[in-house]
């Protein structure tokens, strides 16, 4: 099949549906070292799990593929997720994902490590993340993301963080970015209208 310019194969496989029952033997898509596969068993049980991995996806697909545009991110992504009770009221989602040259609203981050956990009470997406950059540099991403009430709120805690993504909130009276940044920052509010606040302090 052909995703956007890129050819992509599907493997054989065996999918059996059935009202709320759904097997996937061994799904698997690929290009050259890219690839996502889907495994599994799932029902209404949390005990039935389907598990889904991905090599070097790059996430616009992903976030294009639900829809979402209201912050910009980018990178490869490689990792594992796993989703039971998926025909139930509370189905249940956890994933570990790594994301090679994650950028933030087109700022470069370096490499982000993130663990997302899907919260039926309060009907959000759960995120805990730190992104590695060169030179020592971290950034510390924990927060939510809810599609469901359409609102996010981010805290962000920059160790030396590059500035370039700030040009993503701030392009109508600044551009050409070089700076680092300690502090903290909340990115919150309707996905309609997000909003930035904090404190940083920079140099650069």
């Amino acid at each position: 099949i052909s995703i956007g310019d890129t050819i992509w194969n599907v493997h054989p496989s065996k999918i059996r549906y059935c009202k709320d029952d759904l097997t996937v033997d061994n799904f698997s898509i690929q290009h050259n070292n890219q690839f996502i596969t889907i495994d599994g068993h799932a029902t209404a049980s949390a005990d039935d799990v389907l598990r889904l991995k991905l090599k070097k996806i790059n996430i616009e697909y992903i976030l294009n593929l639900v829809n979402f545009h209201s912050v910009d991110f980018s990178g490869m992504a490689t990792g594992e997720a796993t989703l039971s009770a998926l025909f139930s009221k509370e189905p249940q989602a956890n994933a570990d994902i790594t994301v090679d040259e994650f950028r933030f609203e087109g700022g470069r981050m370096g490499v982000l490590q993130a663990g997302v956990s899907l919260d039926n009470s309060l009907k959000q997406i759960d995120i805990d993340a730190v992104a590695h950059d060169t030179d020592g540099r971290s950034t510390d991403i924990r927060g939510y993301v809810s599609p469901q009430r359409s609102d996010i709120k981010l805290d962000i805690t920059a160790h030396d963080t590059r500035l370039e993504f700030v040009e993503g909130f701030c392009s109508s009276f600044m551009r050409d970015i070089d700076a680092k940044a300690n502090g903290k920052v909340c990115l919150y509010g309707p996905l309609s209208n997000i909003n930035l606040t904090g404190d940083l302090i920079v140099d650069g």
